[in-house]
């Protein structure tokens, strides 16, 4: 299947949220309404999974539990990845190279219990990271609504969704809801080059 009609397949449960969360992460007042018509697309009984590093997807994450009443679930790994960015970046590419899934530090205790998960993650190189493989090995999603939320730095969402539909051939994936936010790399750049025009007294 198609990156494209993937994200082409309009359910009532994303309509419902997308265009709160794309007007800036949602409304208060919006919310009781995104809950209802949510849960009577079927959002009731979810659960939203997520990795952050930076704490966008985290935002994320936390708004869709708020709106739809869902438990929450962080995906963790056993040995976290550097602090350092750019050796972040320099692990992350090896373990996509390499195929490798990351021990997790934790599982959903009863995953058979959800009939919908939110699955949230930024985009590492061009795709899901790591331990999204990690997590979709150990946890069976079949006959399960999957729906993805994505963050990125404004290189779209790449090739996360074969990673999706790869790892839960058996799930039901159905349009997501992808953000682009501030790119780290970016971000350090731009702090270099303001460090280089400041005169500090030697």
């Amino acid at each position: 299947m198609s990156q494209s009609s993937l994200f082409s397949r309009r359910g009532a449960l994303m309509t419902a949220l997308a265009l709160p969360l794309s007007a800036g992460l949602g409304a208060g007042s919006s919310l009781p309404a995104i809950a209802s018509n949510a849960r009577q697309a079927g959002g009731a009984n979810g659960l939203v999974a997520y990795y952050t590093r930076t704490g966008n997807t985290r935002v994320i994450a936390r708004q869709i539990s708020r709106a739809l009443g869902t438990d929450i679930f962080e995906i963790r790994t056993v040995d976290p990845y550097p602090e350092d960015y750019e050796e972040q970046v320099a692990v992350a590419e090896k373990q996509r190279v390499s195929g490798f899934e990351p021990p997790l530090a934790a599982t959903v205790p009863d995953i058979r219990s959800y009939e919908t998960v939110f699955l949230g993650f930024p985009i590492w190189g061009m795709t899901a990271p790591a331990m999204i493989r990690s997590f979709l090995s150990r946890h069976d999603l079949s006959g399960k609504t999957l729906v993805p939320f994505i963050t990125h730095g404004g290189y779209g969402i790449g090739q996360s969704l074969k990673v999706l539909a790869d790892h839960a051939p058996a799930a039901r994936l159905i349009e997501g809801f992808s953000k682009q936010c501030d790119q780290e790399r970016e971000t350090l750049e731009e702090v270099t080059r303001w460090l280089g025009r400041i005169e500090m007294p030697g």
